[in-house]
Parts: C-alpha cells; sequence; structure tokens
C-alpha cells in the first residue's frame, strides 16, 4: 500500500497542485507576421475560479499569408479575474502585441442538478477519448485504493472498474474524508488524462478528476 500512495503523491505533485495539464501536443509557432487572433477560456466556469497565465486559454492566430493555428502557450491575461457565480466576466489576453476578450460566464448548478447531469462513461470510452471529456460531469463509484494529505490538496486513487485502472480524484478544498478501502462515489469534473512520473518506478498516465461532491457508498 506504501507503493500505491508514494505513486499517487508523485501523480499530485506532477499534475496536481497548480493546474493539471492534460497530455495536448505543443504547437509550434509561425514566424509569419500575426494579423489578428481570438482567444479561448476552455477551463471551469465555477464560483471562485481565477483565471490567470495558468489556465486553460488557447489562442487562434491568424497571419498575413493567411495561415492560421491555434496556440497553447506564449500568451498572457492582462489582468488575472475571479469568477462570480452568476456573473458573466471579461478576460483580455494577450499575444505578440494583440489583445482578445473572452466573455466567460459563471453559472453556478446546484448539487442535485449538478449529480443529475453528471455522466459515466465506459471505460474505453472514458480512457481512448479522454480528452472529450475534459471540464464534463462526471460519475462513478469506486473502491479507495491510496489517499495522500498535501499541504494543497487532498487526492485519492481509486479503482473503478473491475482490471486494475486507477483514476486519481484530486479534492482541493478538502472538503472530503475518506480512507483506503473505503467504496465511495464521486461527482467531479473530467481532467482528462494527466502524465505522472515515478507510478511504480516508470513514467505513466492516469485519468484525473476535480471533485465536486463525494459520499460513501
Amino acid at each position: 500500500m506504501k507503493k500505491y500512495a508514494a505513486a499517487l503523491l508523485s501523480v499530485f505533485l506532477v499534475c496536481g497542485c497548480s493546474n493539471i495539464t492534460p497530455n495536448n501536443e505543443k504547437v509550434e509557432v509561425s514566424q509569419e507576421k500575426l494579423e489578428n487572433m481570438t482567444a479561448l477560456y476552455t477551463g471551469f466556469a465555477e464560483a471562485n475560479e481565477t483565471i490567470d497565465n495558468k489556465s486553460k486559454i488557447g489562442v487562434w492566430a491568424y497571419y498575413e499569408d493567411g495561415t492560421k493555428e491555434f496556440i497553447t502557450e506564449g500568451w498572457t491575461v492582462k489582468e488575472p479575474v475571479t469568477l462570480e457565480a452568476g456573473k458573466t466576466s471579461e478576460v483580455t489576453v494577450e499575444y505578440q502585441g494583440l489583445e482578445s476578450t473572452i466573455m466567460v460566464e459563471c453559472s453556478e448548478v446546484d448539487e442535485a442538478s449538478f449529480k443529475a447531469e453528471s455522466q459515466s462513461p465506459d471505460q474505453s470510452d472514458l480512457e481512448v477519448t479522454h480528452s472529450k471529456w475534459y471540464g464534463k460531469k462526471l460519475t462513478y463509484t469506486g473502491k479507495i485504493i491510496a489517499r495522500v494529505d498535501d499541504k494543497d490538496f487532498r487526492g485519492y486513487m481509486i479503482s473503478i472498474f473491475d482490471d486494475k485502472s486507477y483514476v486519481c480524484v484530486l479534492d482541493f478544498n478538502k472538503e472530503f474524508d475518506f480512507k483506503e478501502g473505503q467504496t465511495v462515489t464521486f461527482w467531479a469534473y473530467g481532467l482528462g488524462r494527466v502524465e505522472s512520473k515515478g507510478l511504480f518506478g516508470k513514467e505513466r498516465s492516469c485519468i484525473a478528476f476535480k471533485a465536486k461532491y463525494m459520499e460513501e457508498a
């Protein structure tokens, strides 16, 4: 069990403490002159979520030669914005001297609605097409294999399928307190597949979730 806990901590230290990053490929930046740009926010639109330079933002860059490309790094948020429930916030993104304003609507969903809207894709769908579930409301029931407590978060490694394919559930607010061996149901936002180092001495990846609600099954 210590091996599981050590592996789980490695996953969280690499991926969890400050903005988990799905394993997307980097996009090479064009050398053509930038003519226009449009920014997109693909992160969570939850109350108290702060949008800053670490947030999930992408930029469509349009060049003078008529080409375009999607940029995932190199941009900056002009001023960090913390989302408020029921309000729409303006976020200004800068890239190579140009600016684009994103309107982010924060529609708070109550617990009953969140649970009712949560989906449970099967194992192959979740693991193979993991990127399409990023930010989606998901729910599963499984046994806790390991737990890690860090100063910034609490995390659980949970077996939700019949095989030894474990997922990582991150509780950044430390709202839930469950032990190894307990069976729980969780409702969470999907984070897609994240990279980890040190899992059983090898580089591995796992499906991760940002916990919203958890209860003993």
